[in-house]
């Protein structure tokens, strides 16, 4: 992949996706600022994972699937998958970070960004910082 990249996390595309949801107008915005400077979307499998299933349990499937169609066509950005080295990885960051409030699922982006040389993520998620990155605004 050319160019600078983000890795998006779950609370963005949720976001970007639920009307409802508290983050959308910024989001949207976060989005077009992305799109302006050409940088790169990043994420991961169990990111949409856990993406789509949040969004049909609120009640969105037509956005659960519209979404994940767009994330497993490659049109939105590049989707890492999950490999059992990447799951060793996630295992021993979920344990170092085991003080922080951060699931298996951004345990598992935090290793992807830093194989990925990813400092920045498109969401909303404090676990993130605390664990040394640095939210796009």
């Amino acid at each position: 992949m050319k160019g600078r990249a983000v890795f998006v996390d779950t609370g963005a595309w949720v976001a970007l996706r639920y009307r409802r949801d508290g983050m959308h107008a910024r989001s949207r915005s976060l989005l077009r600022k992305l799109r302006r400077e050409k940088v790169n979307l990043v994420t991961s499998d169990l990111v949409v994972v856990e993406t789509v299933t949040l969004l049909k349990a609120r009640g969105a499937v037509d956005h659960a699937i519209a979404l994940g169609e767009a994330l497993q066509g490659g049109v939105l950005g590049r989707v890492v998958e999950h490999t059992p080295e990447r799951s060793r990885r996630a295992w021993a960051l979920f344990v170092r970070h085991r003080a922080l409030r951060a699931g298996f699922v951004d345990c598992a982006s935090f290793g992807i960004m830093d194989e990925l040389g990813l400092d920045t993520v498109f969401g909303f998620d404090d676990d993130f910082v605390r664990a040394g990155f640095s939210l796009y605004s």
